[in-house]
C-alpha cells in the first residue's frame, strides 16, 4: 500500500471527534499493528508516547503549547489508575497561563510508595500531598482527572522553577479565585524542602489584578526599576467615559499597555476591539495621557523596557527641571 493510500485509509478510519487515538482505538477502527507502523515510518501519524497516536497533519498545525497541551492528553488517555497530575500538568489542567515550563507531565505519588522508573515523558515527585490539597477536575470530553488544587499547584510550581514563570501561573490562579492566604499555609508547613525560599519569594508578589501573563512578565520587569511603582488597572474617567489601563502612574500620566498576550497565547482580537482601543488611546491622549506600548517581542530584551519607561519619567520632570 503507498503512503498516500495509506493516508487516506487512516483519514477515514479514524476515530471520529478524537484529536488523539489510543492503539486500541485505531485497532477498533480497522487499522492494524502492520498498518500504524507504516503511518509512523510514512510520517501520516505521530506518536505522542506509548500508545497514542496524533495525525501529523494536524499535529504540525499546533502552535507549541497546544502541543504541550496534546502530550499531557496522551498521558491522561493511556495511564493506568488515577495518578495525581501536579506542578506544570496541574497548571495545565486548571487552564493556567503557561510560559516557558516544562512539557514534560509530572506526576506525584506519596513519598512511602517505593519507587519505580517512569517513561521519559514523565516527572515523578514522591512527596506527601494532603488530602485538602487534591481536587478532582472534570474534562469537555467527560473524563475524570485527579491533580493538586489551584494553591498546592502554584506553590510547587515557585518551588521547582523559574520566578516569572511562577509568578504568570500565580497571578492567573488568584483570578481564578485561589486564596493567597491557604498558599502561604501550605508553604509554613514546608519549611526545610526544597525550594521552599523561591516559593516564598513569588508568593510575595503575587497580584490577582494583573490580567495576563504578559501582563505579568512587564509588572516584574518594572517592579526592577528605580521608580515609584504603578497603579494596575485602575479607572480613569475622560470625557465622560470611563478606561481601564493595564499600568498607570497618574501624577506622571503615563500609561504602559501590554498588547502582546493574543500573539502568545493565540487571544486575538476583533477589528472592532482594536478600533475601539485605537479610539481610546486617543482620547487619553487629547486629555495630556502618554503611552507605552508592549509586545511580547519587547519583553525578550527588559533592558530596553525599563530604557523606554525611564524615558517616558524622564520626558515628565524635563518641564519641571527647565
Amino acid at each position: 500500500m503507498g503512503p498516500q493510500t495509506l493516508k487516506e485509509r487512516f483519514t477515514r478510519a479514524w476515530p471520529a471527534g478524537l484529536s488523539v487515538a489510543t492503539t486500541k482505538q485505531l485497532m477498533d477502527s480497522g487499522l492494524g499493528d502492520r498498518a500504524i507502523a507504516s503511518a509512523l515510518k510514512n510520517g501520516i501519524v505521530y506518536r505522542l508516547r506509548k500508545g497514542a497516536y496524533v495525525k501529523a497533519t494536524s499535529w504540525r498545525e499546533l502552535k507549541p503549547w497546544d502541543q504541550d497541551k496534546l502530550r499531557l492528553y496522551a498521558h491522561l488517555v493511556t495511564a493506568p489508575g488515577l495518578p495525581t497530575y501536579s506542578y506544570y500538568s496541574a497548571a495545565r489542567l486548571h487552564g493556567l497561563f503557561i510560559w516557558k515550563c516544562s512539557a514534560k507531565v509530572h506526576i506525584t505519588v506519596n513519598s512511602s510508595v517505593s519507587g519505580a522508573s517512569n517513561p521519559k515523558d514523565v516527572v515523578g515527585h514522591h512527596e506527601n500531598v494532603a488530602e485538602g490539597d487534591i481536587t478532582y477536575l472534570h474534562l469537555r470530553d467527560g473524563r475524570r482527572v485527579k491533580a493538586t488544587n489551584l494553591e498546592r499547584t502554584v506553590v510547587d510550581c515557585a518551588r521547582a522553577g523559574g520566578f516569572a514563570e511562577a509568578v504568570i501561573i500565580g497571578d492567573h490562579a488568584l483570578r481564578k479565585g485561589a486564596s493567597l492566604e491557604v498558599m502561604w499555609s501550605i508553604v509554613n508547613v514546608m519549611t526545610g524542602r526544597r525550594g521552599v525560599r523561591k516559593a516564598r519569594r513569588v508568593l510575595q508578589v503575587l497580584d490577582g489584578k494583573s490580567e495576563s501573563a504578559g501582563e505579568s512578565r512587564t509588572r516584574l520587569i518594572i517592579g526592577e526599576m528605580d521608580i515609584p511603582q504603578p497603579e494596575l488597572q485602575v479607572s480613569l474617567t475622560v470625557s465622560g467615559n470611563v478606561y481601564r489601563p493595564d499600568f498607570v502612574w497618574k501624577r506622571e500620566k503615563l500609561i504602559v499597555e501590554f498588547d502582546g498576550d493574543y500573539k502568545y497565547f493565540e487571544f486575538k482580537p476583533t477589528p472592532e476591539a482594536i478600533l475601539d482601543e485605537r479610539k481610546r488611546e486617543r482620547r487619553l491622549m487629547e486629555d495630556g495621557w502618554r503611552f507605552v506600548r508592549l509586545e511580547w517581542r519587547d519583553l525578550e530584551n527588559p533592558a530596553d523596557v525599563k530604557r523606554r519607561i525611564q524615558s517616558a519619567f524622564d520626558a515628565f520632570r524635563l518641564p519641571a527641571a527647565a
